[in-house]
């Protein structure tokens, strides 16, 4: 039917209501997403703040003229003074302000977002990993994955196999949950608890096999396994580079190294030379382990170049990911072994604060740019 002169033509309801629905689902995906950033923030800022007043509390006020400096820094050069409470927490660590710090939530909030994409998620997934790196690094000994049981080449295998294949070398097996971090989701299994047929499946994850570690590690912490993080960034010009490490070990309760109880120490990325002072999961200071009253100062972590280099090259061959947090073991047989690895949220504030500024010349500073574009 011709329209007549003077009337605007109506688009089906049909269509209308689908572009309304779409346009909501945009605003609304949107809107949640400043929520879940703000919110982001807020945690951060507070948890920077607590860290602050726990290191001053030992080692007395840091100079507020240092902390001025840190606020026009993050104004005028990362965009927002948001960012200056993890500045403050660098100042006090290092005793000065320092030109070119990347503070631990710009990093979260920024620079992993604009530079990861999605390729970064997929690092998540543990029963995933040995597809992408390929490496005998990694201590993988089985896969869950949707209810099915793989071996280590991603065959189908039946429990009772399975069982045989964990325990062959070892009474115990760890289990890592995909998008577990941080100890999280990690269980200790035997022969005799592993859930049996008409139990609750497991979830999707990896099977590891216990590493036996060095005895220098043992020599600091004997009842967990000590990890050795290492971060690697991606250069301007598409190279891997090392840019920090750090030692990290558990106290004499733990069977698992915990966030909650660790004790760190920085490391030269050149020689592995662990630094006279380490800090507890509080972020006090101290010079020796708490239980076993082991001295940091004279000691280097052995066999560091050869654990450097693979996680470099690791890198190298999967370049998606920015800056990739590698934690690995060196075990009895002086070999690296790779016990996770990290491309989101992987943490940067500690070696920032004792070693850094370690992200210098990247670009990272200007990317707010960007993201306010």
């Amino acid at each position: 039917m011709p329209r007549q002169p003077g009337v605007t033509a109506i688009p089906p309801r049909s269509a209308a209501m689908s572009l309304s629905a779409e346009s909501l689902k945009n605003v609304t995906t949107a809107a949640g997403s400043r929520v879940y950033s703000e919110l982001r923030q807020v945690s951060s800022n507070y948890r920077a703040r607590s860290v602050l007043r726990s290191i001053e509390s030992q080692q007395g006020p840091t100079d507020r003229k240092l902390f001025r400096l840190a606020n026009e820094y993050s104004q005028e050069v990362l965009g927002s003074a948001k960012y200056a409470p993890w500045m403050h927490v660098y100042t006090a660590i290092s005793g000065g302000f320092k030109e070119g710090w990347i503070p631990d939530n710009y990093y979260g909030l920024v620079v992993e977002p604009l530079k990861s994409g999605g390729a970064a998620k997929v690092v998540n997934l543990k029963s995933f990993t040995n597809r992408i790196l390929h490496t005998e690094a990694l201590p993988d000994l089985a896969y869950v994955i949707d209810g099915i049981y793989y071996d280590r080449d991603f065959k189908p295998i039946s429990e009772t196999n399975l069982i045989e294949l964990l325990f062959a070398q070892d009474g115990r097996v760890f289990f890592k949950s995909d998008n577990s971090c941080q100890g999280r989701d990690v269980v200790i299994m035997t022969r005799e608890d592993f859930p049996r047929a008409g139990h609750d499946r497991l979830v999707d994850g990896v099977f590891q096999a216990p590493i036996k570690q060095h005895e220098f590690f043992a020599a600091i912490s004997a009842g967990s396994t000590a990890t050795v993080r290492i971060t690697t960034a991606r250069e301007l010009d598409g190279t891997v580079a090392v840019k920090a490490a750090y030692l990290r070990v558990g106290r004499a309760a733990d069977e698992i190294v915990r966030c909650r109880s660790h004790v760190r120490v920085a490391a030269d990325i050149r020689t592995g030379a662990l630094n006279d002072t380490a800090y507890l999961h509080n972020w006090r200071r101290t010079e020796e382990h708490p239980d076993t009253q082991f001295r940091f100062a004279g000691h280097a972590i052995p066999h560091f170049s050869a654990a450097a280099e693979l996680c470099r090259s690791l890198h190298a061959s999967c370049p998606h990911m920015p800056c990739v947090g590698w934690d690995v073991c060196i075990d009895q047989d002086n070999q690296t072994k790779i016990m996770e690895w990290n491309a989101r949220y992987n943490d940067i504030k500690f070696s920032e604060a004792t070693a850094g500024p370690c992200f210098r010349g990247l670009g990272w500073e200007s990317l707010w740019k960007r993201a306010a574009a």
